[in-house]
């Protein structure tokens, strides 16, 4: 037999029957092929809508940004950040709106007084009757010796270089400054309709990438001053970037350290240092200033109010770091997340010895979950968890601390403890608790968010 008969043979068969099926399979085969070149040939055909958010800039005059500084009648919590105790007061920053201020002469029963309207005000704090406050780049100071009918008697302009035009995520619209000052973002559904596999839309427009910190800061609390909330100042968080030290105001940004001196109403700024980048919180100890950065915790002496000279820098892994320090231990917590980023992150609270502020020594790591602000009293440390609630430690032993009570059925990001009563704030409002026994934690109010931005 040939060649060609044997083809032959193989394509008919030995009959019609034969050959009618192997027409069947060839036919089954060809459209079992080319159906894919077929679907993603017409891709390009389809339609499709492709929706994203994304964050438009708020923006407002001098002159109006001026006018919008007022006593307004009391609101409720929409997105509470710092907390500042100040004699029977509480105030409350709502972040980037203004502060709120609370009659907590009875932490049973706190009574709203009313809301300072600061537009980008993020940081409190509070001496002699006089409520300092930021609005983005400016100092401004109120005179609240009623209470009910805060004064502003100073504006310092431009002072603090920090972003305030920053974006709160990915993608936003740039600013345009000849529209004016950004006092806020507003968070825009964006819809578009496409072809195909609509490459290059959606997340990918806009400028710039996600931005660190923010925020909200997502980093923002007072600090735990030794004058105590009855004392002349007040008493703050662990994140603040405000404190007050005798006759003196300071205060980080970005990147730098600043000391006004705050004898009158009208502040006066001494002094401005470079301290590193990332700088995200200060709490007083002694004659010490304790500056905490995403990637460091620096040491200043302020023996010399006027003139902050460094003592020292410790270096730990990247994240979010607030500190606080009490018989001459330093407690900070690190933490990882999309506003603290690291590729190798942790979460975990770190004690270092510094009974030589020139060289510190790190004496013990403990494992956390999401840590946020925390606060001592005594040998009672708390450490707020964000999302996983709150631990309740004895630091007894710094170097070998042990967990007493772990709270997880609240949110918290920050906290002040003072004479027995506990403050947390958190995303779903404001906690306070008696825990004059440790193990009976006592919740004696919440002041609730009503309505998240």
């Amino acid at each position: 037999m040939t060649f060609t008969n044997h083809i032959n043979t193989f394509i008919m068969g030995r009959n019609k029957q034969q050959f009618f099926k192997r027409i069947q399979y060839f036919r089954f085969l060809i459209i079992t092929l080319a159906l894919p070149l077929f679907i993603f040939g017409c891709n390009d055909q389809r339609q499709k809508v492709v929706t994203w958010t994304e964050y438009k800039p708020v923006y407002m005059s001098q002159k109006e940004l001026k006018k919008a500084v007022k006593m307004e009648s009391p609101e409720g919590l929409k997105n509470p950040g710092k907390i500042y105790l100040y004699k029977d007061y509480l105030f409350i920053n709502e972040r980037n709106k203004g502060i709120h201020i609370i009659d907590d002469s009875n932490p049973a029963k706190p009574a709203r007084i009313g809301f300072i309207n600061i537009p980008m005000n993020r940081d409190i704090a509070v001496k002699d009757n006089l409520l300092y406050a930021d609005s983005g780049r400016d100092l401004l100071v109120f005179d609240i010796s009623n209470i009910r009918n805060p004064k502003l008697v100073a504006r310092k302009k431009d002072v603090f270089q920090r972003s305030s035009n920053r974006p709160p995520g990915f993608p936003y619209e740039p600013v345009d400054t000849s529209k004016g000052i950004v006092v806020g973002w507003n968070a825009v559904k964006k819809h578009k309709v496409c072809k195909g596999d609509c490459y290059g839309i959606g997340p990918r427009v806009g400028v710039g990438g996600p931005i660190a910190g923010g925020g909200v800061a997502y980093n923002n609390a007072g600090s735990s001053s030794e004058a105590g909330a009855n004392g002349k100042s007040g008493t703050g968080g662990s994140t603040a970037r405000f404190t007050i030290e005798g006759d003196h105001l300071y205060a980080v940004d970005d990147y730098r350290l600043l000391t006004f001196k705050i004898s009158s109403q009208k502040p006066v700024k001494q002094n401005v240092t470079n301290v590193g980048w990332s700088i995200e919180t200060i709490f007083p100890y002694k004659n010490s200033l304790f500056i905490g950065s995403q990637d460091a915790m620096y040491i200043y002496d302020i023996s010399s109010p006027a003139l902050p000279t460094k003592l020292s820098r410790v270096s730990h892994t990247t994240g979010c770091d607030p500190v606080v320090v009490k018989n001459d231990f330093a407690y900070v917590t690190v933490r990882k997340n999309k506003g603290c980023p690291q590729k190798f992150g942790f979460n975990r609270l770190e004690v270092y010895d510094v009974h030589d502020l020139q060289n510190p020594r790190r004496i013990a790591v403990y494992e956390m979950q999401d840590p946020h602000g925390l606060g001592i009293d005594d040998s009672t440390l708390f450490v707020s968890e964000g999302s996983k609630g709150m631990k309740i430690l004895d630091a007894t032993n710094p170097d070998k601390i042990k967990l007493l009570r772990n709270i997880t059925d609240i949110n918290a990001k920050d906290l002040i403890p003072f004479h027995g009563a506990l403050i947390v704030t958190g995303d779903k409002g404001i906690y306070q608790y008696d825990y004059s026994n440790i193990h009976k934690l006592r919740l004696l109010s919440t002041i609730p968010v009503t309505q998240h931005n």
